[in-house]
Parts: structure tokens; C-alpha cells; sequence
């Protein structure tokens, strides 16, 4: 083999090596990632926001329309409580995230509602899933391969 032919082997396989590893990491810190953090979330469609402000500990989220009300639950922990029963009128939201994968739900008059996004990537304040998953109390169920994103605002 010529030593040309071995450097751009080597330099490939460097390459795939590192992408590899990147890859690997990114898809391997959502759960990291979320604890007492507030997130903009885009829908699919583009044209909606939600913000989610994650408990500190525990699997509590506190979802809603408006960005103050989101930021000040980040505040402290009676900040969060207090946001997340003013919220729980419309529902109780908890999450779970595990692996490149995190799950929503919402229990609102004794029935549940779930997301789950799938290979979920975070790269740097962005967390962006494959796919995503639905069953929704009364309204069915399916799967979304469109393109949504979380971004972390605080």
C-alpha cells in the first residue's frame, strides 16, 4: 500500500473516530441537560412556542404559553411550586429522560397524555429529537418525523 493510500485511511478513520464519539456524547446528555433549566420549545408547524421550566430534582415541569412565567419559576424551588400548582388547573406535567430519549406527560382528569422524543441530540443550548411520539387523551395517537427543538433560554 502506498503511504499516500495509508495517510488518507488513517485520516478517514480519524475522522469517523471523532464524529463517532461526538455523536455518542451529544446523544447521551438530555437528561443532563434538563434540571432546573427553562426551555423554548418550537412545534412542529413552527409558528408555536411552549416554555418548560424543569424541577431541580424530582420529575416536574412546569409548561406554559408565557416566558415570564417560565423564568420566574427557575427562580428557587418555592418559585417552581408555586408556578406549577397556579399551572395545575390545566394539568400536571412530569418528565422523564433517559439515554437520547425524553418523555412528557400530562394528567388532566384522571387521563394521561404522553410525548416522547426520540434520538434526541443536544448540541450546545439546542436539543433536537429524531422524532417524536404521541398519544393523546381522547384525540389518538401517532409518530412525527418533523423537526422540532427545544432551546435552553436559562
Amino acid at each position: 500500500m502506498q503511504k499516500k493510500t495509508k495517510i488518507i485511511i488513517s485520516v478517514l478513520v480519524a475522522g469517523m473516530v471523532v464524529i463517532g464519539g461526538f455523536y455518542l456524547y451529544a446523544s447521551r446528555t438530555v437528561a443532563k441537560r434538563l434540571p432546573g433549566h427553562v426551555y423554548e420549545y418550537t412545534s412542529v408547524s413552527g409558528n408555536q412556542n411552549a416554555y418548560m421550566t424543569f424541577a431541580t430534582s424530582g420529575d416536574q415541569v412546569v409548561v406554559t404559553p408565557d416566558k415570564d412565567t417560565a423564568i420566574k419559576a427557575s427562580n428557587s424551588a418555592s418559585d417552581f411550586q408555586q408556578a406549577y400548582q397556579d399551572n395545575a388547573k390545566d394539568g400536571k406535567w412530569n418528565y422523564k429522560a433517559q439515554g437520547n430519549r425524553l418523555t412528557l406527560s400530562k394528567l388532566q382528569n384522571g387521563k394521561v397524555s404522553m410525548w416522547q422524543y426520540n434520538h434526541m441530540l443536544a448540541l450546545g443550548k439546542k436539543m433536537r429529537p429524531g422524532n417524536f411520539t404521541y398519544q393523546i387523551a381522547n384525540a389518538g395517537q401517532g409518530i412525527d418525523h418533523k423537526a422540532t427543538k427545544f432551546e435552553q433560554i436559562r
